[in-house]
Protein backbone atom coordinates (compact mmCIF):
# COMPACT_ATOMS: atom_id res chain seq x y z
CA UNK A 1 0.00 0.00 0.00
CA UNK A 2 1.72 3.41 -0.80
CA UNK A 3 3.07 4.90 2.64
CA UNK A 4 2.82 8.67 1.25
CA UNK A 5 -1.08 8.99 1.21
CA UNK A 6 -1.75 6.79 3.82
CA UNK A 7 0.82 8.54 6.09
CA UNK A 8 -0.37 12.05 5.24
CA UNK A 9 -3.92 11.18 5.73
CA UNK A 10 -3.24 9.09 9.17
CA UNK A 11 -3.50 12.15 11.67
CA UNK A 12 -7.25 12.92 9.67
CA UNK A 13 -9.17 10.08 11.02
CA UNK A 14 -6.64 9.77 14.14
CA UNK A 15 -8.39 11.61 16.65
CA UNK A 16 -12.20 10.35 15.65
CA UNK A 17 -13.53 7.74 18.12
CA UNK A 18 -10.62 6.66 19.72
CA UNK A 19 -11.54 6.45 23.65
CA UNK A 20 -14.47 3.73 21.54
CA UNK A 21 -13.06 1.50 20.11
CA UNK A 22 -9.65 -0.64 20.68
CA UNK A 23 -6.31 0.55 19.22
CA UNK A 24 -6.36 -2.28 16.74
CA UNK A 25 -9.48 -1.16 15.06
CA UNK A 26 -8.47 2.46 15.33
CA UNK A 27 -5.80 1.19 13.43
CA UNK A 28 -7.58 -0.02 10.85
CA UNK A 29 -9.32 3.57 10.34
CA UNK A 30 -6.60 5.30 9.95
CA UNK A 31 -4.75 3.34 7.58
CA UNK A 32 -7.34 2.13 5.26
CA UNK A 33 -10.19 4.55 5.30
CA UNK A 34 -9.11 7.26 3.10
CA UNK A 35 -7.59 4.81 0.87
CA UNK A 36 -10.49 2.64 0.60
CA UNK A 37 -12.84 6.43 -0.13
CA UNK A 38 -10.77 6.97 -2.85
CA UNK A 39 -11.23 3.25 -4.38
CA UNK A 40 -14.65 3.87 -4.73
CA UNK A 41 -14.78 6.43 -6.60
CA UNK A 42 -16.11 6.02 -10.56
CA UNK A 43 -12.80 7.12 -12.10
CA UNK A 44 -10.68 5.33 -9.79
CA UNK A 45 -13.02 1.88 -9.33
CA UNK A 46 -12.30 0.07 -11.91
CA UNK A 47 -8.54 0.93 -13.04
CA UNK A 48 -5.63 -2.51 -13.10
CA UNK A 49 -4.28 -2.29 -9.67
CA UNK A 50 -0.87 -0.73 -10.61
CA UNK A 51 -2.19 1.87 -11.91
CA UNK A 52 -4.73 2.88 -8.62
CA UNK A 53 -1.46 2.49 -7.17
CA UNK A 54 0.58 4.99 -8.80
CA UNK A 55 -2.19 7.66 -8.88
CA UNK A 56 -1.98 7.13 -5.20
CA UNK A 57 1.58 7.62 -5.35
CA UNK A 58 1.35 10.90 -7.32
CA UNK A 59 -1.43 12.39 -4.07
CA UNK A 60 -0.33 14.54 -1.76
CA UNK A 61 -2.54 15.74 1.53
CA UNK A 62 -3.20 19.27 1.56
CA UNK A 63 -5.02 20.73 4.78
CA UNK A 64 -6.78 24.48 4.16
CA UNK A 65 -8.56 26.71 6.83
CA UNK A 66 -11.91 27.69 6.67
CA UNK A 67 -12.37 30.85 3.38
CA UNK A 68 -9.14 29.30 2.08
CA UNK A 69 -9.19 30.09 -2.13
CA UNK A 70 -8.31 26.31 -3.35
CA UNK A 71 -8.98 27.14 -6.82
CA UNK A 72 -9.33 30.81 -8.77
CA UNK A 73 -11.43 31.41 -11.82
CA UNK A 74 -9.64 32.10 -14.70
CA UNK A 75 -6.03 30.31 -12.93
CA UNK A 76 -3.86 28.39 -15.18
CA UNK A 77 -4.26 24.81 -14.78
CA UNK A 78 -1.60 22.76 -12.28
CA UNK A 79 -3.56 19.87 -11.08
CA UNK A 80 -6.70 18.46 -9.08
CA UNK A 81 -8.11 17.33 -5.68
CA UNK A 82 -10.36 14.88 -3.94
CA UNK A 83 -12.00 16.39 -0.96
CA UNK A 84 -11.39 13.81 2.32
CA UNK A 85 -13.24 15.84 4.66
CA UNK A 86 -15.15 19.04 4.61
CA UNK A 87 -16.84 21.16 2.06
CA UNK A 88 -16.31 23.54 -0.70
CA UNK A 89 -18.13 26.25 -2.42
CA UNK A 90 -17.79 26.70 -6.29
CA UNK A 91 -17.88 30.15 -7.66
CA UNK A 92 -18.56 31.55 -11.02
CA UNK A 93 -17.52 35.85 -11.05
CA UNK A 94 -18.65 35.89 -7.50
CA UNK A 95 -21.43 33.68 -7.56
CA UNK A 96 -21.78 30.36 -5.36
CA UNK A 97 -22.95 27.72 -7.72
CA UNK A 98 -22.77 24.73 -5.45
CA UNK A 99 -20.88 23.67 -2.27
CA UNK A 100 -19.52 19.89 -2.56
CA UNK A 101 -18.07 17.65 0.15
CA UNK A 102 -16.16 14.87 0.70
CA UNK A 103 -15.37 12.31 -2.42
CA UNK A 104 -15.37 15.48 -4.68
CA UNK A 105 -13.05 15.73 -7.76
CA UNK A 106 -12.32 19.40 -8.48
CA UNK A 107 -10.70 21.11 -11.19
CA UNK A 108 -10.50 17.38 -13.64
CA UNK A 109 -11.70 19.71 -17.04
CA UNK A 110 -8.75 22.08 -16.54
CA UNK A 111 -6.02 19.01 -16.67
CA UNK A 112 -8.19 17.15 -19.06
CA UNK A 113 -8.32 20.04 -21.63
CA UNK A 114 -5.90 22.54 -20.69
CA UNK A 115 -8.27 25.35 -20.50
CA UNK A 116 -7.85 28.16 -17.58
CA UNK A 117 -10.18 27.44 -14.13
CA UNK A 118 -13.80 27.82 -14.52
CA UNK A 119 -14.57 28.52 -11.22
CA UNK A 120 -12.94 29.50 -8.31
CA UNK A 121 -13.43 26.68 -5.14
CA UNK A 122 -13.82 28.24 -1.81
CA UNK A 123 -13.33 26.32 1.75
CA UNK A 124 -16.67 26.82 3.54
CA UNK A 125 -14.93 24.36 6.40
CA UNK A 126 -11.46 23.03 7.30
CA UNK A 127 -10.82 21.04 4.04
CA UNK A 128 -8.37 18.27 3.75
CA UNK A 129 -7.64 17.42 -0.21
CA UNK A 130 -5.53 15.19 -1.54
CA UNK A 131 -4.11 16.56 -4.48
CA UNK A 132 -1.85 15.56 -7.78
CA UNK A 133 -0.54 17.46 -10.06
CA UNK A 134 -1.43 17.92 -13.74
CA UNK A 135 2.19 16.99 -14.78
CA UNK A 136 2.12 14.16 -12.43
CA UNK A 137 -1.31 12.59 -13.83
CA UNK A 138 -0.50 13.10 -17.41
CA UNK A 139 2.29 11.05 -17.44
CA UNK A 140 0.17 8.06 -15.64
CA UNK A 141 -2.38 8.45 -18.49
CA UNK A 142 0.13 8.25 -21.13
CA UNK A 143 0.47 5.12 -19.79
CA UNK A 144 -3.01 4.16 -18.79
CA UNK A 145 -5.63 5.13 -21.52
CA UNK A 146 -8.11 3.28 -18.98
CA UNK A 147 -7.04 6.14 -16.40
CA UNK A 148 -7.70 8.81 -19.20
CA UNK A 149 -10.85 7.44 -20.25
CA UNK A 150 -12.38 6.92 -17.31
CA UNK A 151 -11.61 10.41 -16.25
CA UNK A 152 -13.22 11.80 -19.44
CA UNK A 153 -16.25 9.75 -18.86
CA UNK A 154 -16.31 11.19 -15.51
CA UNK A 155 -15.82 15.02 -16.47
CA UNK A 156 -17.77 15.07 -19.32
CA UNK A 157 -21.27 13.46 -17.29
CA UNK A 158 -20.23 17.12 -15.39
CA UNK A 159 -19.84 19.17 -18.40
CA UNK A 160 -23.29 17.64 -19.57
CA UNK A 161 -24.97 18.49 -16.29
CA UNK A 162 -23.59 21.98 -15.83
CA UNK A 163 -24.82 22.95 -19.39
CA UNK A 164 -27.70 20.91 -20.46
CA UNK A 165 -29.13 21.77 -16.06
CA UNK A 166 -29.55 25.36 -17.36
CA UNK A 167 -31.77 24.41 -20.38
CA UNK A 168 -35.62 23.30 -21.24
CA UNK A 169 -36.22 20.42 -20.07
CA UNK A 170 -33.82 19.65 -17.77
CA UNK A 171 -34.05 22.23 -15.93
CA UNK A 172 -37.73 21.83 -15.38
CA UNK A 173 -36.37 17.80 -14.17
CA UNK A 174 -35.99 17.08 -10.23
CA UNK A 175 -31.81 16.69 -9.76
CA UNK A 176 -32.09 13.10 -9.09
CA UNK A 177 -33.89 12.10 -11.87
CA UNK A 178 -31.43 14.29 -14.29
CA UNK A 179 -28.24 12.83 -12.48
CA UNK A 180 -30.10 9.31 -13.64
CA UNK A 181 -30.47 10.57 -16.84
CA UNK A 182 -26.77 11.78 -17.70
CA UNK A 183 -25.39 8.60 -15.81
CA UNK A 184 -26.63 6.25 -18.93
CA UNK A 185 -24.41 8.97 -21.55
CA UNK A 186 -21.18 8.52 -22.58
CA UNK A 187 -18.06 10.20 -24.21
CA UNK A 188 -17.59 9.49 -28.23
CA UNK A 189 -14.74 10.35 -30.78
CA UNK A 190 -14.55 10.72 -34.04
CA UNK A 191 -13.57 8.14 -36.63
CA UNK A 192 -11.33 8.40 -39.26
CA UNK A 193 -13.52 11.07 -41.21
CA UNK A 194 -14.64 12.86 -37.98
CA UNK A 195 -17.45 12.03 -38.06
CA UNK A 196 -19.49 11.17 -35.14
CA UNK A 197 -22.81 9.70 -35.13
CA UNK A 198 -25.65 12.04 -33.56
CA UNK A 199 -28.78 11.38 -34.62
CA UNK A 200 -31.47 10.52 -32.19
CA UNK A 201 -29.54 11.81 -29.53
CA UNK A 202 -28.58 14.80 -27.49
CA UNK A 203 -24.72 15.89 -27.83
CA UNK A 204 -22.32 18.05 -25.71
CA UNK A 205 -19.11 19.21 -27.55
CA UNK A 206 -16.75 18.59 -24.26
CA UNK A 207 -13.81 19.52 -25.96
CA UNK A 208 -12.39 20.48 -29.47
CA UNK A 209 -14.27 21.64 -32.51
CA UNK A 210 -17.13 20.80 -34.66
CA UNK A 211 -17.72 22.40 -38.66
CA UNK A 212 -20.77 22.01 -40.29
CA UNK A 213 -20.15 19.88 -43.21
CA UNK A 214 -20.58 23.16 -45.66
CA UNK A 215 -18.01 24.63 -43.22
CA UNK A 216 -20.73 27.87 -42.88
CA UNK A 217 -20.36 27.23 -39.16
CA UNK A 218 -17.76 26.15 -35.96
CA UNK A 219 -18.68 25.77 -32.89
CA UNK A 220 -15.95 25.55 -30.20
CA UNK A 221 -15.80 23.71 -26.65
CA UNK A 222 -17.68 23.60 -24.31
CA UNK A 223 -21.40 23.88 -26.30
CA UNK A 224 -24.50 22.17 -26.69
CA UNK A 225 -25.23 20.73 -30.03
CA UNK A 226 -28.07 21.70 -32.30
CA UNK A 227 -28.10 19.62 -34.99
CA UNK A 228 -26.38 16.34 -36.38
CA UNK A 229 -24.58 17.23 -39.20
CA UNK A 230 -20.80 18.08 -37.93
CA UNK A 231 -17.40 17.33 -38.88
CA UNK A 232 -14.95 17.26 -35.65
CA UNK A 233 -12.03 17.78 -35.01
CA UNK A 234 -9.15 14.97 -34.01
CA UNK A 235 -9.09 16.14 -30.50
CA UNK A 236 -12.95 16.42 -30.01
CA UNK A 237 -14.89 14.50 -27.32
CA UNK A 238 -18.67 14.33 -27.02
CA UNK A 239 -21.01 13.86 -24.89
CA UNK A 240 -24.25 11.65 -25.95
CA UNK A 241 -27.33 10.51 -24.14
CA UNK A 242 -30.02 8.83 -26.37
CA UNK A 243 -33.27 11.73 -26.25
Amino acid sequence: MTMKIIDALRSLFSSSNQEEKPADERSYETHDKPVEMLRQLPWLSLLEEDVFQEVMAGFDCRIFPEGTTLLKEDDPDNGMFVIVSGKVKIEIRGITMNEVGAGSLIGEMSVLTGYPRSASVVAVTAVTVVWIESTTLKSIMKKSTELENSLWEFASKRFAMNLLGRKEPYSQWEQNIFIQWLASGEIKVPNENGWIDLEGKVGVLVTGTAAQHDGSTIVKSPITLTGTNYVFSKEARVFLREK
